[in-house]
């Protein structure tokens, strides 16, 4: 009887160690998977992450290349419109916004029929485009409170800006980028229609923006060249590039100014005043005084005798 006891004591005891074995190899191989499965679980999640960055730095130097289209397209359209209805641009800035989010002006379409000036060309249609290259990656792009802006920074190029705060999430819930993000794109004036001219001649004479190929002071030399083909410098007492396309005629840091010449005015039937030829002083109520003239018809006021006509 002792002998069996101390058999199924035995037997006991080996029950024991090999349940505890079974329990120790069954833990190590639940944390060895727990390990494994955590570790391919953080390498899918860096790699979405990586994905993700790619897209991003993708998106911020695609932005700016549509919005360089269609802030240029805008600007095309406020000297059309300013030819259309006979006035400025009321406020240029406003007028900026509701086209780049609705594709209207002063509630004038410009999406459809004959008008097509800004057909996907809008903020939705960029959004439409930025998440259909998004879908493919299975991501989602949303910009929220999104602010556009027009302005100069220079007297040469017009600044277009977004701001917004953009979120980009992947649609298996591994990875979010969110940030407020601020991004811009610089148009040259050049080539651009000077509304100044469109306006105050009922757009029979146009002149564009071309900046001289003269050295500035503009010398005796040079005067007569520079004043024919209306070539435009910057001069800090005159009106900047988007302040014209709104009939505000006074001083701006970033003012561009072209003299008038009076014989294209004359080819078109419209009466030559005998004022200086400064173009916003010419096309101004008060106009301006002669004091130096050049070649007969260059008339500058006194305050631009030191910018033409200087000794070469």
């Amino acid at each position: 009887m002792i002998k069996i006891l101390k058999h199924r004591k035995k037997m006991n005891k080996k029950g024991i160690f090999f349940t505890i074995l079974a329990i120790a190899l069954l833990s190590l191989f639940v944390v060895s998977y727990s390990v494994y499965s955590f570790a391919q679980n953080r390498e899918g999640i860096g790699k979405r992450i990586k994905t993700m960055n790619s897209y991003v730095s993708s998106l911020e130097e695609d932005i700016p290349r549509k919005l360089y289209i269609t802030g240029y397209r805008i600007i095309f359209l406020f000297n059309q419109r300013i030819i259309d209805s006979g006035s400025y641009i009321a406020d240029v800035n406003t007028s900026f916004s509701e086209a780049f989010f609705n594709g209207t002006i002063d509630d004038i379409d410009y999406r459809n029929d004959n008008l097509r000036y800004l057909d996907e060309a809008t903020f939705p249609d960029i959004v439409e485009k930025i998440n259909n290259v998004a879908d493919s990656l299975n991501l989602n792009v949303t910009f929220i409170n999104p602010k556009a802006s027009i302005s100069q920074e220079d007297p040469w190029h017009v600044k277009v800006t977004l701001e917004s705060n953009l979120i980009i999430k992947d649609r298996g819930n591994l990875a979010l980028w969110n940030k407020t993000s601020v991004l811009s794109a610089y148009i040259p004036i050049t080539n651009f229609e000077d509304p100044l001219y469109t306006k105050n001649t009922n757009a029979t004479v146009v002149n564009k923006f071309n900046q001289t190929i003269y050295p500035v002071p503009i010398s005796a030399d040079n005067i007569v060249n520079h004043a024919t083909n209306s070539y435009y410098i910057n001069h800090t007492d005159a009106p900047s590039f988007l302040q014209r396309f709104e009939g505000d005629l006074t001083a701006d840091p970033n003012g561009i100014e072209s003299l008038i010449n009076p014989y294209e005015l004359a080819q078109q039937g419209i009466s030559v005043k005998d004022r200086c030829i400064i173009d916003y002083l010419y096309f101004s109520q008060s106009g301006c005084g002669v004091q130096q003239t050049y070649s007969g018809w260059i008339k500058i006021d006194q305050g631009h005798m030191g910018i033409y006509g200087a000794a070469a």
